[in-house]
């Protein structure tokens, strides 16, 4: 009994070990180093070591620390060629267009993974990508890179980026993926400070060596994990459901101990040249890595300064328009007002004669009364004034009514003018 219960805590620690996925080396270590066990001891040795030969190990130190001295493949899409899909459904809008892979995948109901025609037989490998994120209606957009593609989807790992300056890294797993970062509640999301935010350029970097990984986002060092279950694997990316995105270039390099074992047609003429690449141009492929990182840096500050010019200059139309607002109603006040001085002025000039005709009757005691008489008089001659006019119109038309219209005289009638005879009348007209 006492051995049983040795036997299930020390299977205990083992699995918390195992869950927690660090200081695996002592876990094989408490393994090997076990002594005498019976063989249901033995069957759980097996099943607990073959688990931790087949989990990924997390890890937060860095894993990988070759040299990566030899250029396989440089993609800055200036020209279309054969690796990268290009399509325009209503699904999907990939094109390569003014030196970048434009992603637009317009179905918001699962992702869409593009991986690139380009068999890489590399086991140790150096990814370097620049990818920018745009903003679309989708909150939940995301875009990243397919690494160790497995045929038929059967496995791989994939790593993004969202909106919210936040990455994940799952691995698939035939029909599912296993997060290597956050949890399933949070969908593998981890934030990062050190992520760009969304319609701003992020450089992305996997090394992989004897089958370990390090993740470097934006030349900061992230994560580091190790899966032996894949010795080569085809790389892509992979756009989120309802979102837009666009890749700058993509660098592949590897060790100078290794070959590309790709057989592909396409890329044949490429690894002639790049068979030429020294080291001098390893260090000038890094260097352009390095310039094309500022430059997209650069263009993001440009683009933040050209939105805040466009506010000033908006504030400043807006302030124009206030302006002419502004004069457009002070010059309605200026006109009110040059109206209102001129009714007062010919209401003074009214009120100074009235204030003369009342100081002629100053000291009457019916001054008012004959002020109002004065009014009532003038009112009454203007109207027997106008009567008169009246009557004199009516007295010569009343007059010219009287009056005999004389008869016409031969002699006023124009030479050579005929009367009509009588009894005459036009025809009907058809």
């Amino acid at each position: 009994m006492a051995t049983a219960l040795t036997t299930k805590h020390l299977l205990g620690c083992v699995v918390k070990k195992l869950i927690s996925g660090k200081n695996r080396s002592k876990v094989f270590y408490v393994f090997l180093k076990t002594g005498q066990m019976n063989d249901k001891f033995k069957l759980y040795r097996l099943v607990l070591l073959t688990g931790l030969l087949f989990t990924p190990a997390i890890v937060y130190a860095q894993l990988v620390t070759g040299k990566f001295d030899r250029m396989v493949m440089s993609e800055n899409f200036d020209t279309i060629n054969n690796y990268w899909t290009t399509s325009a459904n209503s699904d999907n809008l990939f094109l390569v267009q003014e030196g970048e892979y434009i992603l637009n995948r317009k179905s918001i109901n699962s992702p869409f993974a593009i991986i690139a025609d380009y068999t890489n037989n590399l086991q140790d490998f150096r990814l370097v990508t620049s990818l920018i994120l745009e903003k679309a209606v989708n909150e939940n957009s995301s875009l990243g890179i397919i690494i160790m593609a497995q045929p038929g989807g059967d496995g791989g790992f994939v790593i993004e980026i969202n909106t919210t300056r936040q990455y994940r890294v799952r691995q698939i797993t035939g029909n599912t993926y296993k997060y290597l970062t956050g949890d399933s509640k949070k969908g593998g999301w981890t934030t990062s400070k050190d992520l760009n935010m969304v319609n701003s350029y992020n450089l992305i970097d996997v090394r992989v060596q004897n089958r370990n990984y390090d993740l470097y986002i934006n030349n900061i060092y992230l994560m580091s994990f190790s899966e032996i279950a894949y010795k080569t694997g085809n790389i892509g990316f992979i756009i989120g459901p309802g979102s837009k995105g666009r890749i700058d270039f993509l660098y592949l390099f590897t060790m100078n101990d290794q070959k590309s074992a790709s057989t592909d047609t396409v890329t044949t003429t490429d690894e002639k040249v790049i068979s030429q690449v020294t080291p001098d141009m390893i260090e000038l492929a890094e260097s352009i890595i390095k310039l094309k990182t500022q430059i997209n840096k650069l263009s993001d500050e440009n683009q933040d300064l050209r939105k805040t010019i466009e506010v000033m200059q908006t504030e400043q139309d807006d302030k124009a328009i206030l302006k002419k607002d502004f004069e457009k109603t002070i010059k309605s006040y200026q006109l009110a007002a040059a109206r209102q001085q001129f009714s007062f002025d010919s209401l003074l000039k009214v009120n100074q004669t009235l204030i003369k005709y009342k100081e002629m009757v100053a000291g009457n005691e019916n001054s008012d009364l004959i002020i109002s008489l004065s009014k009532s008089l003038k009112a009454e001659k203007e109207l027997n004034q106008k009567l008169k006019t009246e009557n004199k119109v009516l007295t010569d038309s009343l007059k010219q009514q009287k009056g005999t219209t004389p008869a016409k005289s031969s002699a006023s009638e124009s030479p050579g003018e005929k009367k009509s005879p009588e009894n005459f009348s036009l025809p009907v007209e058809n």
